[in-house]
């Protein structure tokens, strides 16, 4: 089952250490782009960042009097993990299938790279996870979001909504650096599309982990939205991206939240009542 055995961390320190962590984190990734600038920075530089980006989250952790090991779910969840991302790019992929053979512009009934070069998608996908996915979401999910919701109260409605929303939007402003030095874009229309799909993602992101409590599923979810396994090509116009992002990310969180209510309707229910007492 996905729900992890995680109970929520209780943080010994106040504002400065999820302040000065994000400033960190921030600062050293401006670092990073401006020292490789450009869409494809060296692999080792993105294996240093990622390490760097995990042993940051660990400091903090470990500095708010919370051991790393109890945010992170037993490794027995990551079967079902797998298979429930399996399910939702199953359905992604036969939707896809669909539109392509109708003519949807957008979607051609052609083979894609991944269907294409299997192995090479599957190593990208391992990387992705492992130094990009992972480490953040340690940093963003496991650490400020959890940090943010005892901030704001402990466990109600509200408290976890906020932690969340803060947690969306400072995911989206990490994301800055890359924009303005690597990508050399500037502000405009495009800007607001991209921090608007970034918080988007860091919306269904940060209610995966809210709801399970799994830093795995939420990871490889992550993983997969950065390195997508569509089997036809996919080249959706600019001006729908956002639309899109809308309909993916909804759709993530329902299948989500329908396997929790299916497999574990007990513990949903504990969790809801929990949240209301705490109203």
């Amino acid at each position: 089952m996905v729900l992890a055995d995680v109970d929520r961390p209780t943080f010994e320190r106040g504002s400065a250490v999820p302040v000065a962590t994000y400033l960190v984190a921030l600062g050293v990734l401006s670092a990073f782009v401006f020292v490789s600038p450009g869409k494809s920075p060296p692999p080792i530089l993105g294996i240093v960042w990622g390490i760097f980006l995990a042993a940051l989250a660990i400091c903090a952790l470990y500095l708010e009097g919370v051991s790393p090991r109890s945010v992170l779910p037993s490794v027995r969840t990551f079967v079902p993990v797998i298979v429930l991302v399996v399910v939702f790019w199953g359905l992604y992929n036969l939707v896809a299938v669909g539109l392509a053979l109708a003519g949807v512009v957008g979607f051609e009934a052609t083979w894609s790279r991944v269907a294409a070069h299997p192995l090479a998608y599957l190593a990208a996908l391992f990387s992705s996870l492992l130094f990009t996915a992972i480490p953040e979401e340690l940093v963003f999910r496991a650490y400020l979001q959890q940090k943010f919701i005892e901030m704001a109260g402990g466990e109600s409605r509200r408290a976890v909504g906020f932690g969340v929303v803060v947690a969306a939007v400072l995911f989206a402003v990490f994301h800055l650096p890359r924009w303005f030095l690597a990508l050399e874009h500037g502000v405009g229309p495009a800007l607001v599309v991209r921090l608007s799909g970034l918080t988007l993602a860091g919306l269904a992101f940060g209610t995966v982990y809210a709801v399970t409590g799994n830093l795995w599923l939420v990871a490889v979810f992550h993983a997969t939205m950065n390195s997508r396994p569509v089997l036809v090509t996919v080249s959706v116009p600019p001006e729908l991206h956002f639309v899109v992002g809308i309909i993916e990310y909804a759709t993530i969180t329902s299948v989500v939240y329908l396997s929790v209510y299916l497999t574990e309707p007990e513990r949903m229910a504990f969790t809801r009542s929990r949240q209301e007492n705490s109203s």
